[in-house]
C-alpha cells in the first residue's frame, strides 16, 4: 500500500475515492448554471407558474440565481430532484403522471444544454493532488450522487477523466449516499477492499457513507473554510485546501 501524509497524518491505502461537487469541482457555478437552464426549460414547456413553484421547492432565487447549498438542487440525487420538478408541475395543475414525464423531459433537455453554459472548474490544487496520488500508485474513483454520465462528462471537460479507474453515480445503485452502496461499487470495480480505501468528501453524508462502507480513512475537504462541528466529529482528517 502507498503511504501518504494527509493533514499531518500518515495514511496507508491502495485506492482513493472522491465525492464530486464541493470536493473536487467548484459547486456554485455549476448549480447556478443548472438552475438557469432548468428554469428556462420548464418555462418553455409548462409556463411561469411552474417555474415559481419549482424555484421555491428547489431553493433557487430566480432574481440572483443563487442556490441554497443545502437544498435539493445542490444536494439531492437525480431521482429525488426529479420528484421536486414533478411536484412543481403538479402544483401548477398537471396530473401526476404527466408531471413526472414532463420533469424528465425538461431536466434532460436542460442537461443537454449545460455544456454550452458551464465549464467544470476544479478547485485550485485538485488536479495536482489527483496526479500525485496516481503517481504514488493509488487507484482513483468517483462516488457521486450525480448521474454517472454527467460526472464523466464533467471530468472529461475538466481534462482529468483519464485519471480515474472508476466513476460511480447514484443512478447505478439502489441507495444514494449516505448509504455505502456507491463506495462499495467503486471498490468492486477497482478490485480493492473498502478497508484499503481513503475516501474524500465535503458533506456529512459523505462522511457517513465512508463510515458505513468501512473505509480505511474518511477525509473531509472543506475548501477555503473551517469544518462544521458535525464534519469534524465524523472525519478522520480535514483538508481546507489541496
Amino acid at each position: 500500500m502507498a503511504i501518504l501524509i494527509i493533514a499531518g497524518r500518515q495514511v496507508e491505502g491502495d485506492m482513493a475515492a472522491f465525492d464530486m461537487t464541493g470536493t473536487l469541482l467548484d459547486v456554485k457555478a455549476r448549480t447556478s448554471s443548472r438552475a438557469r437552464l432548468r428554469a428556462q426549460t420548464l418555462e418553455e414547456l409548462a409556463g411561469e407558474e411552474t417555474v415559481r413553484h419549482w424555484a421555491r421547492l428547489s431553493g433557487v432565487d430566480t432574481e440572483t440565481w443563487e442556490v441554497d447549498e443545502d437544498g435539493p438542487l445542490a444536494r439531492a440525487p437525480r431521482r429525488e430532484d426529479l420528484i421536486v420538478g414533478a411536484t412543481a408541475l403538479y402544483l401548477a395543475g398537471r396530473g401526476w403522471q404527466e408531471s413526472k414525464e414532463l420533469a424528465v423531459k425538461a431536466y434532460e433537455e436542460a442537461d443537454r444544454n449545460l455544456p454550452s453554459f458551464y465549464r467544470p472548474t476544479l478547485f485550485e490544487g485538485a488536479e495536482d493532488a489527483l496526479r500525485r496520488l496516481k503517481e504514488a500508485g493509488l487507484k482513483l474513483a468517483i462516488a457521486t450522487n450525480d448521474r454517472r454520465a454527467d460526472a464523466e462528462e464533467s471530468f472529461r471537460m475538466a481534462g482529468v477523466l483519464s485519471l480515474f479507474d472508476a466513476v460511480v453515480g447514484a443512478d447505478e445503485v439502489e441507495n444514494p449516499k449516505p448509504s455505502p452502496d456507491m463506495i462499495q461499487l467503486a471498490c468492486e470495480r477497482c478490485g480493492t477492499e473498502p478497508g484499503k480505501l481513503i475516501y474524500f468528501g465535503d458533506q456529512p453524508t459523505d462522511m457517513r457513507a465512508g463510515r458505513a462502507a468501512g473505509v480505511r480513512v474518511v477525509v473531509a475537504v472543506c475548501y477555503g473554510s473551517a469544518p462544521t462541528a458535525e464534519i469534524s466529529e465524523l472525519a478522520d482528517a480535514v483538508l481546507t485546501a489541496f
